[in-house]
């Protein structure tokens, strides 16, 4: 058995070495490849003892170049209008682009954003920095703003969005942008029943799914059957949907609608795919596991586009982006992003801390975080630490919708006594010491509707005492050693998924050391990052270790896959989930008097709600039942992730917004000096 101060002892020891070699083994890289920049000036901090909460890395940034802001666009761009392979850049840009309020100066253009990434589907994930969504949530994230559209205009009772696109928009090969885009993804995608079985569920209201009506070339608007307090909400969100945004001009071509049928057939048979569906949505990015970091020809409205499948997956910066500094000045000012495969998240630490990565987020851990101060001045970077994009720690989802062939072990998943006991053995205090380094808060205050309620957070308490007689009242007999028995006499094994990662590794680790002090063993299989999605829609999981997604104010709507069951990725209920995303035609029903369907139902109703006070009363009931019907195991609340910027890049911003990755902090305005 794993003793839980051995294991103590051992991540301690672990932090140390780990400290000790990667320092080492970056020296040795460091001293056989170019590096970053050193900083400008030398830290006066001393590196942080290896098992001491580490101290805040100084910001120590290269001074950048001044900009030249008579320079309206990227000299490679310039290259192509000189050589007549590109308009000028008044006929590229729309008549009113977004300005963009750049966080510290104009930027230099040119230079390669090198980030490292595990393999295509992390590239996917990866790619999620440069989403361009309708409208963005502002600094509360309770409020909406245009982005995309030049404007929203909202009906009085609330049920149709009239959108305005920018006049002389285009995608980034230079076709028109308009509502003939727009309708083709409406008519023959969302409402195409051979490629969407269901209509999006962001188009649902009161059962029915929106109706959408070009007006003129630039004017669109969405009706639905009832009032949809969330639809621009959920625009907001980084993955609320690319509603709208399909280049027909480019997709037809692979439409049974539109295409020629032999010559359709023929793509067909040379991609390899059953039918034109297939091919359809592995173009237009919308099959699951694609991209925009799949498809190279696919035109796109984002600031970089892909222009290579990796290893490296190479994107370069779009000529006809909408979006300019102050200064009149076309975006992004970087050139190229390359994405580097490594082999795992140990090389993602090793390259960052050799100064080989320009600004990485991705596969990055708290954990490592004496590591990355450490390292920073030979690195020539800054640490950034800030708010996660799931700031929950780890939390483990025992599967409710286990379909597996053991119905004891289901019945021990849906008995709420034993998500208790579960909950009850964890010493919150000391995994929060050891795994997160004393940065996260307690999970009760990811709950600020609920303060009012403590009894609804009594199970997060630490009593192996109490959570031992559960497991007693329930019937789990022990043996000799105290260990849990099966009704047979077999040993009681819990089989845990854990998301890829060191961070995650380590916590479930020491969770399976304090259910094992209340005779509970634990059986760990770390899953990439590949099989971890397969996994999940298959049902097939007794419990998964993944993070409980806590998104502030009313933007938590858009995330509510923690909380209620509304999704296919809802883990502790993903049957149930797919059951209420695809209108019934997947999935399984919830019992009609259980807490899950309540909670699908309150979401209903939050959805025809414009009220948004109303909507906040809903959503303290939603995160009532979550609590009260102990749907997960929650360790350690809201805390901070890091991210590793080389000293040669600017205009990052230390905090992180509403809207996931880099969407919302304007990613297209950083800058690298020479």
């Amino acid at each position: 058995m794993i003793k839980r101060n051995s294991l103590r002892n051992s991540l301690r020891r672990s932090l140390s070495v780990l400290l000790t070699v990667l320092a080492l083994v970056a020296v040795l890289a460091a001293c056989g490849a170019p590096t970053a920049p050193p900083p400008a000036q030398p830290s006066e901090n001393e590196p942080p003892a290896a098992e001491a909460p580490a101290a805040e890395a100084p910001a120590v940034e290269a001074a950048p170049v001044e900009a030249d802001t008579s320079v309206k666009e990227s000299p490679m761009l310039a290259e192509k209008v000189a050589a007549g392979e590109l308009p000028p850049l008044e006929e590229r840009l729309p008549a009113s682009p977004v300005v963009v309020d750049v966080l510290e100066q104009p930027g230099v253009y040119g230079g390669i954003w090198d980030q490292a990434v595990t393999g295509q589907a992390d590239a996917n994930g990866a790619s999620g920095y440069s989403k361009e969504p309708w409208v963005l949530f502002d600094d509360t994230c309770s409020e909406w703003q245009p982005h995309l559209a030049e404007s929203v205009e909202i009906s009085d009772d609330g049920r149709t969005f009239t959108f305005k696109i920018r006049e002389g928009h285009k995608w980034s090969d230079g076709e028109p942008f308009t509502t003939e885009d727009v309708m083709f993804w409406y008519n023959d995608i969302a409402m195409n029943a051979d490629l969407s079985p269901a209509p999006p569920n962001i188009l649902m209201s009161g059962g029915e799914p929106a109706v959408v009506e070009a007006i003129d070339d630039l004017t669109f608007s969405v009706t639905f059957a009832q009032p949809n307090g969330l639809f621009l909400l959920n625009l907001a969100f980084v993955w609320g949907g690319d509603v709208g945004k399909a280049p027909k001009h480019y997709l037809e071509q692979f439409h049974a609608d539109y295409a020629d049928a032999t010559e359709l057939e023929a793509k067909v048979k040379e991609a390899g795919v059953e039918d034109w569906t297939q091919l359809f949505s592995d173009r237009a990015a919308i099959a699951q596991g694609t991209s925009v970091a799949t498809n190279p020809d696919l035109p796109v409205l984002r600031a970089w586009k892909l222009t290579e499948v990796g290893p490296p997956w190479i994107f370069e910066r779009n000529p006809y982006f909408y979006k300019t500094d102050a200064d009149g000045r076309q975006l992004p000012y970087i050139d190229q992003i390359r994405m580097q495969a490594v082999e795992d998240r140990q090389m993602v630490n090793l390259k960052a801390i050799a100064g080989e990565l320009t600004l990485q987020g991705r596969n990055l851990s708290l954990t490592d975080l004496p590591l990355y101060l450490q390292n920073a001045e030979q690195g020539g970077y800054r640490v950034i630490k800030a708010m996660a994009e799931h700031p929950m720690g780890l939390t483990i989802f025992p599967n409710q919708n286990y379909n597996g062939d053991d119905e004891f072990l289901l019945g021990l998943l849906q008995d709420i006594r034993f998500r208790k006991a579960l909950n009850l053995a964890i010493n919150r205090d000391e995994l929060n010491e050891l795994v997160y380094l004393g940065e996260n808060a307690p999970p009760e205050t990811a709950f600020p509707l609920l303060q009012d309620q403590p009894e609804l957070f009594e199970h997060l308490r630490y009593d192996p005492d109490a959570a031992k007689a559960l497991l007693d009242e329930i019937g789990l007999e022990a043996d000799a050693d105290g260990m849990r028995l099966r009704p047979d006499g077999q040993p009681l094994v819990l089989n845990l998924d854990v998301f890829s990662g060191q961070q995650y590794m380590d916590g479930a680790q020491l969770i399976a050391s304090y259910w094992e002090e209340i005779g509970l063993r634990t059986s760990l299989e770390e899953i990439s990052y590949d099989l971890w999605w397969p996994r999940i829609f298959s049902f097939e999981y007794p419990m998964t270790a993944y993070v409980k997604d806590s998104i502030g104010g009313l933007a938590r709507y858009t995330y509510l896959r923690s909380y209620a069951p509304v999704n296919d990725s809802s883990y502790w209920g993903p049957a149930w989930g797919a059951w209420y995303q695809t209108g019934g035609d997947e999935g399984v029903e919830p019992p009609a008097d259980s807490p899950a369907r309540q909670a699908q139902l309150l979401f209903d109703e939050a959805k025809v709600t414009v009220d948004s006070a109303r909507q906040l009363e809903i959503l303290a009931e939603i995160e009532r039942l979550n609590l009260e019907n102990v749907w997960e195991v929650l360790t350690v609340g809201p805390g901070p992730t890091v991210r590793i910027a080389r000293n040669d890049i600017h205009n990052v911003p230390e905090v992180n917004y509403c809207v996931l990755y880099d969407s919302d902090a304007w990613a297209e305005q950083y800058f690298i000096s020479e």
